[in-house]
C-alpha cells in the first residue's frame, strides 16, 4: 500500500480517538427556583450555592474540517456546568480571554463570542457535528459579546455601537452625500420613528422623496439613529435591529456549513461578562417551546457540541475552537 495512503489512514485514525476520548457527560444540578442568567451570580460561583464543583473541563480542537481551517485557537479548554428547575435548562461556560473583544464596527475588529449547539431532532443517530447536515438540522445558541455591549436589546438601537464611537473627530455628512430611499416605498420597521410594523411611506413627507423638504442638513437616516434608510433594519436583519433581541444571544439552525439561519422566533436568555481575564457565559430557555425549529429537551439527555471564537485572534465564521459532540444530561 502506498505509504502516503498508510500515513493518511494512521492520522485520520487517530484524530477520530482523540475526539472521542475528548467527548464529556455534563450533569445538569435538579435546583428549585429561578436560574439567573448573569454569569457572575453565587448560584454559578464555584465556592458555594448550588452549583460549586460540578463543572466539567473540556478540551477545544482546532476546526480543521472545512475552510477556512483554523489549526491554533486561542481557546484550549472550556469550563462547562448546567442546571434545571423541570421548567428551564441552563449551561454555564467559563474559558480564559487575555482580550475583552465587544466592539466591531470596524473592518480590523473581530468580535468575542461562544455557541453551544443541539440536535432538533432527538431521535435516531447524531446528526453531523459540523453544523449538521442536510435534512439533519441543529439548533445552535450563539452567545455575542458586541450584544452584550449594546445592551442586549434592552435599550434598543440607541445603544448600538456605530463608526462614530471609533473615530472621535468624524464628521457627519449632509444628506446630499448619503443615498435615500428616493419615493419613501420602502416597507419593514420603523424602530426610531413608529411603532414595530409601521410602514415606512410618511418618509416621504419628511423629505425621503425630496431632500428640499428635510429640516436639517443632517440626513435622518444615518448615525447613531439611523432609522429605514439602515438597509439591515428596513429588511428585518436582526444583526442591525437591536430591538429584535431578547437576549444577547441568537437563536439559530443550521443544516451544515454555510446555512446558519437566525430564527424568525427568539426564544433563549443569556448574557456574558469578561472579568480577570475569563469570559463567562449564561445560556438559559425553557425545556420546550413551541417553534419546530427549536430542540425540544423532552427526555433526559442530549447531544451538545461547543464552539468558541476570540476576537483578539481575529477568529470569526470556521475559524474557531470546537468540540465533537458531548452529552448533556438533564
Amino acid at each position: 500500500m502506498n505509504r502516503k495512503i498508510v500515513s493518511l489512514i494512521i492520522l485520520l485514525i487517530t484524530f477520530l480517538l482523540t475526539s472521542y476520548a475528548n467527548a464529556a457527560d455534563i450533569k445538569a444540578v435538579k435546583v428549585n427556583g429561578a436560574i439567573p442568567t448573569q454569569p457572575d451570580d453565587p448560584f454559578w460561583s464555584e465556592r458555594y450555592g448550588p452549583t460549586a464543583l460540578k463543572h466539567v473541563i473540556i478540551d477545544m480542537d482546532p476546526q480543521m474540517i472545512t475552510n477556512p481551517m483554523w489549526p491554533n485557537p486561542s481557546t484550549k479548554y472550556v469550563f462547562v456546568k448546567a442546571a434545571t428547575n423541570g421548567k428551564e435548562i441552563a449551561i454555564h461556560l467559563e474559558y480564559n480571554d487575555a482580550t475583552r473583544n465587544d466592539i466591531m464596527v470596524q473592518s480590523q475588529q473581530y468580535k468575542d463570542q461562544a455557541a453551544i449547539m443541539f440536535p432538533v431532532n432527538q431521535t435516531g443517530d447524531e446528526p453531523p457535528f459540523t453544523m449538521g447536515g442536510d435534512g439533519e438540522r441543529v439548533n445552535i445558541w450563539q452567545w455575542k459579546a458586541t450584544w452584550d455591549k449594546e445592551g442586549a436589546g434592552k435599550d434598543g438601537n440607541n445603544a448600538m455601537q456605530d463608526v462614530e464611537d471609533q473615530y472621535k473627530y468624524m464628521a457627519m455628512g449632509s444628506g446630499s452625500f448619503y443615498m435615500y430611499e428616493p419615493d419613501g416605498k420602502l416597507s419593514g420597521i420603523d424602530t426610531i420613528h413608529g411603532k414595530p410594523g409601521t410602514k415606512t411611506g410618511s418618509y416621504k413627507e419628511r423629505g425621503a422623496g425630496d431632500i428640499s423638504k428635510r429640516s436639517t442638513n443632517i440626513d435622518f437616516g444615518m448615525g447613531k439613529d439611523e432609522g429605514v434608510f439602515n438597509d439591515g433594519r428596513a429588511t428585518g436583519n436582526i444583526l442591525s435591529d437591536a430591538s429584535m433581541r431578547v437576549s444577547a444571544v441568537e437563536d439559530l439552525n443550521a443544516e451544515g456549513f454555510s446555512t446558519l439561519t437566525t430564527q424568525a422566533h427568539q426564544d433563549v436568555q443569556g448574557e456574558g461578562n469578561w472579568r480577570n481575564n475569563r469570559w463567562s457565559v449564561v445560556y438559559k430557555r425553557t425545556l420546550t417551546t413551541s417553534d419546530q425549529n427549536d430542540t425540544q429537551f423532552k427526555g433526559s439527555k442530549t447531544p451538545m457540541a461547543i464552539a468558541i471564537w476570540n476576537g483578539g485572534n481575529k477568529e470569526r465564521n470556521g475559524q474557531k475552537a470546537v468540540t465533537q459532540w458531548n452529552t448533556l444530561h438533564y
